[in-house]
């Protein structure tokens, strides 16, 4: 490999908020404390403010916020539509934020830029031949609206992404014309924005997530595989036999099938807790009055939570990328109930973390939470889910190191499938 000089790099992460809003915000966050804490000098790019309090006071980490708006949240619908396909002040911004490093010794690693800056950075940067890695967090470097799923009919959609068939069919759960927006940002973004021809490096969080996406990666690209890195320490096992609750964490939005499990509480008279918030939450109060509904909560609240949680129960209908709350259950012992059709299968080992239900399916749904009446069946997963999880090094050490040669074999041309 070749040797850098300093072992430190400059590393610019580029996010549409400068705050945690959402899972690919979280590792983004997470992964630029990390890297400022192992020395490494660290540029936070994003486009939405306000800075969140998880940036502030780090050594060895600046953030360059533009303050300007999320599209779907700004009420000048023309700014956003040019905005959402190409964000000309961004691409300016970051190109002369560039022009301070040498590309011999710095990374830009891309976690989300759909909801602001656009792929207008990335043309940016390889006129200047930095090199770029890519963190797929959703399924956006193919599909126009990020997820191969059919807003419309509510399922996976398994049209060709970008085909005359998906061009044609509208599947937005906005219209018909924000489907076509969609259409023509995909467009810009493969052809001017470089998305994903010009990335150097892939980094993917889930086997499922590759798979769906192979068709849509440039042959000879190169690809890692980095898990989500979740913000938890270790402790006692949580005793999930010794609970009654089943426990619901996400949107409460239909694509997140939290009414199914809703109906799966009515119809088997089980406790439930419902955290979150979401558009369908007067639906599920009406579907089950007696659960609970503690709205989002802080971190050190949801310990609170999981501490008397039987089983996660993770019903999406859409693929996903790698779920942060089925790893942040599994790592304290909470047996996970999961769809089979999205990528958190991955994370199950069925009978033995957890368990697999048909998607959409009411009874196949209720069959696998029937299975957990038995405490002793719910302790054997409990204790390999826990030990399963702690024993595959999913700690900060770890995960830094392992970023680390992601970001110098990108450096140096290395080819991970050639290690």
């Amino acid at each position: 490999m070749e040797n850098f000089g300093s072992d430190m790099l400059n590393v610019v992460i580029v996010n549409d908020f400068a705050y945690v809003n959402g899972g690919a915000g979280q590792v983004a966050v997470t992964a630029a404390k990390l890297l400022a804490r192992q020395g490494h000098r660290v540029i936070f790019f994003a486009a939405v403010g306000p800075i969140g309090q998880e940036l502030q006071n780090e050594q060895n980490l600046s953030v360059v916020c533009l303050n300007q708006k999320d599209i779907l949240r700004d009420s000048n619908r023309l700014r956003a539509v040019f905005q959402g396909v190409w964000n000309f002040y961004a691409a300016k911004v970051f190109s002369s934020l560039l022009s301070d490093y040498s590309p011999r010794d710095t990374v830009i690693h891309i976690h989300a830029l759909s909801k602001s800056i656009s792929s207008s950075i990335i043309s940016a940067a390889k006129r200047r031949r930095f090199c770029i890695v890519y963190h797929i967090h959703d399924y956006g470097i193919a599909c126009p609206n990020l997820g191969f799923y059919d807003y419309q009919r509510e399922e996976i959609c398994s049209r060709k992404a970008m085909g005359i068939s998906c061009v044609l069919h509208h599947c937005d759960r906005r219209s018909w014309l924000h489907k076509l927006w969609r259409v023509l940002r995909q467009l810009v973004q493969y052809h001017f924005g470089g998305l994903p021809s010009d990335v150097d490096t892939m980094v993917y969080i889930s086997v499922f997530s590759r798979r769906v996406l192979e068709p849509y990666i440039p042959k000879g690209q190169r690809l890692s595989f980095l898990p989500n890195l979740i913000d938890v320490k270790r402790a006692v096992r949580v005793r999930a036999e010794k609970n009654q609750a089943f426990i619901f964490i996400g949107r409460f939005a239909p694509e997140k099938a939290a009414s199914l499990f809703a109906y799966a509480v009515a119809k088997l008279s089980i406790p439930a807790i419902f955290i979150g918030t979401g558009e369908c939450e007067t639906e599920l109060r009406d579907i089950c009055p007696h659960a609970e509904f503690p709205g989002w909560l802080s971190h050190e609240d949801m310990e609170v939570y999981f501490s008397r949680a039987r089983a996660l129960v993770f019903p999406s209908k859409l693929y996903e990328g790698q779920p942060l709350t089925v790893l942040e259950a599994l790592s304290h012992g909470i047996p996970a109930i999961v769809s089979d059709s999205c990528a958190a299968r991955d994370e199950i080992l069925e009978y033995e973390t957890g368990l697999l239900f048909k998607s959409g399916s009411l009874d196949s749904l209720c069959s696998q939470i029937e299975k957990l009446k038995d405490d002793g069946f719910v302790s054997q997963l409990s204790k390999k889910a826990y030990q399963n999880y702690w024993e595959q090094g999913y700690d900060e050490h770890a995960y830094v190191l392992r970023l680390e040669d992601i970001y110098r074999n990108t450096l140096s041309g290395i080819s991970e499938e050639e290690n």
